[in-house]
């Protein structure tokens, strides 16, 4: 598009929070779509962007943007770019595109993007079918060229992490379900997705781990060390049944297995100090563990003493730095010399774990039974989140 075409229309959007060209509504359309982006659908609200700059969204084929406030088309165009300014932007908008992927500036989304401003700051929400969401999850949390059955496990694991935060979310007054980042799980849109972590999504459709008939809180991390952590001592007040810690023989090949670190007073006392702003020179550190890992720590300073569980301090750290809370550490002067096992939290499924046991022949089902206590794989029917909001047969 060229400057001059495209400036006349940037002028008309600045009234309205963004730009686009007049159209004609279609009411047949507000009345389908408007249908089909419930839960019932089985959609989840994935927050991908919070921007307080200008952003543009586009299709090559198709464009329709509803006021939510009143269900109104505001503009329905075969293509064309919006650009929108986040000090204009003051209604919610729903921006979808006969199916095709939806472009954040150059990034290509499945399903439907919701814009609102929260706090002067625009919310990207994208409204995808969880089975989409999920082929793009699996290869960005596991790489795609590992062994098919640890890619089934994989997808097993993020859609009954994903089921599980959208019940626990059950309510209409939540913007999103999840975020697109580690806060939760990794999702990159159509760019991350590959043949195989497709088809790992396309053959375990529609399957979740259960306990009690319910959706389990589905950890996963990288590397063990040689074994998971029972979760009461990595997330405080946590004490959940099937996240019990077990052996992990098989996750020796990963790069992260054993590392070493040194770690001094002061790097400690900058990265603590981003939270804890009045906190003094620390004067003693002590560790407490459980099986191996660090459970608790205490640091005493000049201003008082902070305590946290290992995994809150890891994750002050860096972790990235402090790899995980299974280590031992030295002090020697101002410097901890610290020898670790492992990548991550700990608890639920190792999946270096997983891609050992998949190339020694264990089939999903066995893997994921292994390291998650009594649960059962439950195939979800149509039904399913109805049920959990009140109606409906729950599971086949």
């Amino acid at each position: 598009m060229t400057m001059k075409r495209f400036f006349p229309v940037v002028l008309f959007f600045v009234a309205a929070g963004f730009f686009f060209a007049s159209c004609t509504p279609s009411e047949k359309y507000l009345k389908t779509k408007l249908a089909s982006t419930g839960n019932e659908k089985n959609f989840i609200r994935v927050l991908i962007k919070i921007e307080d700059k200008p952003f543009k969204i586009y299709s090559q084929e198709g464009l329709r943007v509803v006021d939510q406030s009143n269900g109104k088309i505001v503009h329905e165009a075969q293509k064309g770019i919006l650009l929108f300014y986040p000090e204009k932007i003051n209604k919610v908008y729903l921006i979808s595109c006969n199916n095709k992927p939806l472009y954040l500036n150059e990034s290509p989304y499945r399903g439907d993007f919701e814009v609102r401003n929260i706090l002067g700051k625009i919310y990207i929400i994208n409204i995808v079918n969880i089975e989409d969401y999920l082929c793009s999850v699996v290869p960005s949390e596991m790489p795609a060229g590992w062994n098919i059955e640890a890619l089934k496990a994989q997808a097993i694991v993020s859609r009954t992490y994903t089921y599980y935060h959208l019940f626990k979310n059950n309510s209409s007054k939540k913007e999103f379900d999840l975020d697109a980042t580690t806060n939760f799980q990794v999702y990159k849109g159509i760019s991350a997705e590959k043949d195989s972590t497709i088809k790992a999504v396309k053959e375990t459709a529609g399957i979740i781990l259960t306990y009690n008939s319910e959706p389990i809180l589905a950890y996963f991390h990288s590397t063990s060390g040689g074994k998971t952590a029972d979760d009461k001592y990595v997330f405080s007040g946590e004490d959940l049944p099937y996240l019990e810690g077990v052996p992990c023989t098989y996750s020796k090949d990963s790069p992260h297995y054993q590392w070493t670190i040194e770690l001094s007073l002061k790097e400690i006392e900058e990265s603590l100090r981003k939270k804890y702003q009045r906190m003094g020179k620390i004067s003693k550190i002590s560790f407490k563990k459980f099986d191996d890992r660090v459970s608790s720590v205490e640091i005493v300073h000049s201003n008082g003493t902070i305590n946290l569980t290992g995994n809150q301090f890891r994750l002050l750290i860096s972790p990235e730095r402090l790899r995980s809370t299974f280590f031992t550490a030295e002090k020697r002067g101002n410097v901890f010399y610290i020898k670790g096992r492992g990548w991550g939290h700990g608890v639920g499924m190792c999946q270096w774990g997983a891609k050992g046991r998949a190339e020694h022949g264990f089939s999903y089902e066995k893997i994921l039974t292994y390291y998650y206590k009594d649960v059962k794989l439950t195939r979800i029917n149509n039904n399913y989140l109805a049920h959990k909001r009140g109606s409906g047969n729950l599971v086949n």
